[in-house]
């Protein structure tokens, strides 16, 4: 299984390097590094455009094609560019070595703990179910029958691609695919880190590369200084950590500390907001749309080192024209990535163009059409859940007003950071960017660039100090907002921290002021590097009990009967009709039919439905209909709900029993006849 799903990364990376060897074909790999991920997209987007407007059904055969399109345009391109010259072909097995031993790694971590349960793991996996089921796109929503789904859903495409052509299951493939995303972050950041890196030669530069690479997948932020308090609980008013530092810093004392230290506080420091990073997502393992996202993230960084720090001008329209399809992979993948490393580009073409007007216009409507062209069909069957950019702490004279899209919420409508709060999350990254500004080598292109990144960043994490994307979340409202902003934030500032130290590092002669900053930046790196320790100890319990990576492992503890009818249906039962069981709360087990077998049901997760509809009302009349459908006792509003809704199968399990106290089992039973039964669950066929 495990070398089946291997084979299919190798398969897709080999569609892929021909291109990627001439777009990175002055970097020491010729960009082997990011073949897979480039495979996997290009050949995704030709599988979704195939299956969108109804050319070729999902399947082998419409990736077999995509996948030999892709290949061949880059043969075709390396031909005319020298697609072998010169190629490392030790350095490349190096680096799938490199690849495949991180992918391990993290497979051994994640069997402590697969429970593909918890978070959103049932939303994510449910996706993917429901993709794998589909012929054509957009895919059916599991939990709004008869719908879409309108959320951004091409991650979980290419997830559901890559576990069709290997035959991995997806009870399976759902915790490979993290294990893939981890060995990718980690190597391709290694890659771009190795290209900042590249004056230097031998183990200086390897060593400095993966070093850069562990603070991008790795490292957390500074609250980790709470593990040497007495601790906090809840989330709303944390203390400052100098209130409840440990009296006395013994082996005692710190073990105490560190007992008590909560590795999520570090993602909900700041009150009523989230700003998480990938080390986080590695260990709580939902493979949610900005997971998914990273390594397209940093395919976008590689070619944004490659276009402004290494100026390599070959092929200039052909990397702008991919960095356009790549955006737009990125927007359909996690909404505001597409935007903004489009404004990212845009800031860098401005400072190193600002003389050439024509050449900066040329360049964003090449980037922009090639970007709408690759997210049109999205945008086309997408509707918008976010209402429009708000201001955060209105004045009073514009409260609940409208100027265009700005929107001027009620003056409650006020949340700020306290700084010292943000020096917490950001303020280890601040301090290395200071260095590189004090002392990197002036007026050259690394400098200059990885300066605009961490300035660049510094203004998406301020954005949300005073603006905010609306949303439904009442106390919440610019959580996502932060989230999504500092995520790419925390992505982008490590790369330029990890170059600040290792520059300043492997400087011969270091002034007085780089060996201060070197004295000091070594306490706040023990403080980002041990994240993991807590993390990875808690969430995996201590890495003492070896699970493997069924993911479905929690339902056969807990509901052994339910994943009994999931597995019977998921085995009979073709296409996606749509199959009834009771309507849950968000973040439980509620859904777990239709989600771990793709197929629909009426009403699923309320919140979330909620979210992506843009209002309660659908989802809580939904609801409704299925309590009447469970409960009442007139069998005519049963027919006409069930016809309404055209559902097929009806399940009756202990969830149902203790949702719909007054189930009337006698009445689902004259609806159609039971197909399936293990202990306390029924499946029923309706016939009539």
């Amino acid at each position: 299984m495990i070398i089946m799903w291997g084979i299919t990364w190798v398969v897709m990376g080999l569609a892929g390097w021909p291109l990627t060897s001439v777009i990175f074909s002055k970097w020491e790999d010729k960009g082997y590094l990011f073949s897979k991920i480039t495979g996997a997209v290009l050949t995704g987007l030709l599988v979704w455009f195939l299956g969108s407007f109804r050319i070729l059904p999902f399947g082998v055969l419409s990736w077999a094609i995509s996948a030999a399109i892709v290949a061949l345009l880059g043969f075709w391109l390396g031909k005319k560019n020298g697609l072998t010259h010169g190629i490392n072909w030790k350095l490349v097995l190096f680096e799938e070595g490199l690849f495949f031993t991180a992918f391990i790694f993290w497979t051994f971590i994640k069997s402590h703990e697969p429970s593909i349960s918890g978070l959103e793991k049932f939303m994510d996996f449910g996706f993917t179910k429901s993709i794998l089921r589909s012929q054509f796109f957009p895919p059916q929503d599991m939990w709004f029958s008869g719908e879409k789904i309108n959320y951004y859903y091409f991650g979980h495409l290419l997830m559901a691609v890559i576990s069709k052509i290997s035959g991995v299951s997806l009870e399976y493939g759902f915790n490979l695919t993290l294990a893939t995303l981890f060995a990718m972050c980690l190597t391709m950041s290694m890659a771009i880190g190795r290209e900042l890196l590249s004056k230097y030669r031998g183990f200086a530069k390897y060593a400095g590369a993966f070093f850069i690479a562990f603070l991008v997948t790795s490292a957390g932020n500074l609250h980790t200084i709470y593990a040497f308090t007495s601790g906090y609980w809840g989330e709303d008013n944390p203390p400052p950590f100098w209130q409840i530092i440990l009296p006395n810093l013994k082996v005692k004392t710190i073990t105490e500390g560190f007992n008590n230290y909560w590795y999520p506080n570090a993602t909900r420091f700041i009150p009523y907001t989230i700003h998480e990073f990938p080390s986080y997502s590695f260990v709580v393992s939902d493979i949610h749309g900005h997971v998914l996202s990273i390594p397209i993230v940093l395919l976008l960084i590689a070619l944004l080192a490659d276009l402004f720090i290494s100026r390599n001008q070959e092929n200039r329209l052909l990397k702008t024209v991919f960095y356009g399809i790549v955006s737009g992979a990125a927007f359909m993948t996690n909404a505001l990535d597409g935007p903004i490393y489009i404004g990212l580009f845009g800031m860098l073409l401005i400072i190193n163009h600002r003389d050439d007007l024509r050449k900066i216009f040329s360049t964003i409507v090449i980037i922009g059409s090639t970007f709408l062209m690759t997210s049109l069909p999205f945008l086309i069957s997408f509707k918008p859940f976010v209402n429009g950019i708000a201001v955060n702490c209105p004045p009073a004279w514009l409260s609940n007003q409208k100027i265009g899209p700005v929107l001027f919420e009620g003056i409650e409508k006020c949340q700020r950071s306290p700084f010292w709060m943000m020096l917490i999350l950001w303020g280890f990254f601040w301090f290395c960017t200071t260095g590189l500004g004090l002392f990197g080598r002036k007026d050259t292109p690394h400098r200059n660039v990885l300066l605009t990144w961490s300035f660049f960043s510094t203004l998406l994490i301020i954005f949300a100090e005073f603006f905010y994307f609306k949303d439904i979340y009442p106390q919440h409202f610019r959580s996502n907002t932060m989230f999504k902003l500092g995520y790419q934030a925390f992505i982008l500032m490590s790369l330029v921290s990890g170059y600040s130290i290792v520059t300043t590092l492997l400087q011969k002669n270091k002034t007085l002021i780089m060996r201060i900053f070197m004295v000091l930046v070594t306490p706040l790196l023990m403080l980002v590097s041990i994240y993991p320790y807590f993390a990875v100890r808690s969430y995996f319990g201590e890495l003492k009990d070896f699970k493997g990576i069924w993911g479905l492992s929690f339902l056969e503890e807990r509901i052994p009967d339910d994943l009994a009818a999931i597995n019977w249906l998921n085995k009979n039962v073709k296409g996606q009709p749509v199959v009834l069981e009771a309507a849950g709360d968000s973040y439980t087990d509620y859904e777990r039919i239709s989600t771990f077998t793709g197929l629909p049901t009426v009403a699923g997760w309320a919140v979330h439905e909620w979210l992506w509809r843009g209002s309660y009302e659908p989802i809580a009349n939904r609801a409704t209909d299925v309590a009447t459908i469970y409960e009442s006792d007139d069998i005519n509003v049963t027919k006409f709900l069930t016809t309404k809704y055209k559902i097929k199968y009806i399940v009756v399990g202990e969830m149902e029993r203790t949702k719909y106290p007054n189930i009337l089992e006698q009445k689902i039973e004259a609806l159609g006849q039971e197909v399936f039964s293990s202990g306390t669950t029924q499946v029923y066929e309706l016939t009539i």
